[in-house]
């Protein structure tokens, strides 16, 4: 089921939003790309499995947003059923996505209008499901990009790391690699990663996995949470636990909740593994951290 609206949504393929969800809200999509040095194939559902295969026996993969072309053949493809549109990507800070999305909106006088999720993964993805939402219950514009605006601000992103190496390979969070590498060095360490203004950046390490579980299990205490997902790359059990603990902490819909595979645009990166969990801070109660 599609939905038609005066305002259409478009995202990257880095949100990881489940092809059904995509679907339910008739959200657009334009694909990332990875490359296995000459070797490229497009982020999609289809070729995630391809991903993987080619992950340990390839040259270390690359990833790459979508050129200008991509965008524009997507903005051209929502207008036809909207009258504007509002398209969500992948942080500005690690990727060209944003700046490519943009200069394709500058060609059609106004009518497309980009959002910087600051985020990653499904960080993203509930910042354009929020969108498709608004856009479905007749909102404007301009309401929905502010209250993007106001989720963004509320957005906490944290992502437990199995290991270092593809983190420290693909050069992403390059300030905080002097002390990744120092604590890597003593110890067997699994690093958590937050982001702050869409810039990744180190909120601690831990020494097993299940310390790093309970410490995203410790992040919820105390909040109360207007959106909650959990993501993972190869990691479905302990994605399908955390999901489960993370819903009874906060007193959290468990039917709302979403839990992905993430794609390439953070498994290139942060590896084979991962726990990623993003939640939406409730205005009534947003403790500091």
């Amino acid at each position: 089921m599609t939905t038609s609206s005066a305002i259409a949504i478009v995202a990257d393929t880095g949100c990881d939003l489940p092809p059904a969800v995509l679907a339910r809200y008739g959200i657009g999509q334009v694909s990332l790309t990875v490359r296995f040095g000459e070797y490229e194939i497009l982020d999609t559902p289809e070729t995630r499995s391809e991903f993987w295969d080619l992950y340990d026996v390839s040259q270390p993969p690359q990833s790459a947003g979508p050129s200008i072309g991509a965008w524009t053949d997507a903005y051209e493809s929502a207008l036809e059923r909207a009258d504007e549109v509002i398209v969500v990507t992948i942080t500005s800070k690690h990727s060209s996505t944003f700046s490519s999305a943009v200069v394709a909106a500058n060609q059609f006088s106004g009518r497309v209008h980009v959002f910087d999720s600051w985020s990653l993964s499904l960080g993203e993805g509930i910042l354009a499901m929020h969108a498709a939402q608004l856009a479905e219950a007749g909102r404007s514009v301009e309401e929905i990009l502010a209250a993007l605006i106001s989720w963004r601000e509320r957005m906490r992103v944290f992502i437990l790391l199995d290991t270092v190496e593809a983190i420290q390979r693909g050069g992403r969070v390059a300030p905080i690699m002097a002390a990744l590498k120092r604590a890597s060095s003593m110890f067997s360490i699994k690093p958590i990663l937050t982001i702050k203004e869409g810039a990744l950046s180190l909120e601690g390490v831990v020494r097993s996995r299940k310390k790093g579980f309970n410490r995203l299990v410790r992040r919820l205490e105390g909040h109360q949470v207007e959106a909650l997902a959990v993501a993972h790359t190869r990691n479905p059990e302990q994605a399908q636990r955390l999901a489960d603990v993370a819903a009874s902490v906060v007193a959290y819909p468990h039917s709302e909740l979403m839990m992905v595979e993430a794609g390439p645009a953070l498994a290139v990166h942060a590896g084979i593994g991962v726990l990623g969990m993003g939640f939406v801070e409730s205005l009534e109660v947003a403790p500091s951290d």
